[in-house]
């Protein structure tokens, strides 16, 4: 029968291999994301260019700006993720590691204002480059309808492939300190 400090070491072990995967896999996304995010500001630049160019209205001048200023900020949200998962410290004490590995893999984590910052700019940007065009109400339930399923879509992922890894990385800390 093993003791309780070789159960916690292969617990650990474990947590660690899964932590690294994770974190490996999430700096992709990240990265790729924060790509697309930046090749897409400059090519909405040339949009923005364009409708100054043909005098087109304030509204849709002050539209196009605020999706640039959405897309800046998710493109600043994934660079931050991209470093904040690629550059994690293994060797550090392990009490401090998996504190920081359970505050990395909880929902709405701190950098989640700027998410909501780019959803709200871009929201912005297109209820004002449609102001005149069609139905506002229609478009902010659409919209709104999308980014509430896309929470909820994202909140089962982590259900099912973050909180096990968080609640491993809690009772482990649990057992350290108590």
């Amino acid at each position: 029968m093993e003791t309780n400090g070789k159960m916690v070491n292969n617990d650990l072990n474990d947590l660690i291999y899964k932590l690294k995967n994770e974190d490996e896999r999430y700096a992709g996304i990240s990265k790729r994301l924060q790509i697309i995010y930046w090749v897409l500001v400059p090519v909405y630049l040339v949009f923005i260019t364009r409708d100054i160019i043909v005098k087109s209205s304030v509204t849709d001048i002050v539209g196009s700006f605020c999706f640039l200023f959405g897309m800046i900020a998710f493109a600043l949200l994934f660079s931050y993720y991209y470093r904040e998962y690629k550059h994690v410290d293994y060797a550090q004490p392990t009490l401090i590691m998996l504190k920081k590995a359970v505050r990395r893999y909880t929902p709405f984590y701190r950098m989640g204002w700027l998410a909501f910052l780019g959803v709200l700019l871009i929201n912005i940007g297109l209820s004002t480059r449609s102001l005149f065009d069609s139905d506002l109400l229609t478009i902010q339930l659409i919209f709104w309808g999308a980014m509430i399923g896309a929470v909820l879509i994202g909140l089962a992922i982590w259900q099912v492939r973050y909180k096990p890894i968080r609640d491993e990385a809690l009772r482990l800390i649990r057992e350290m300190e108590g």
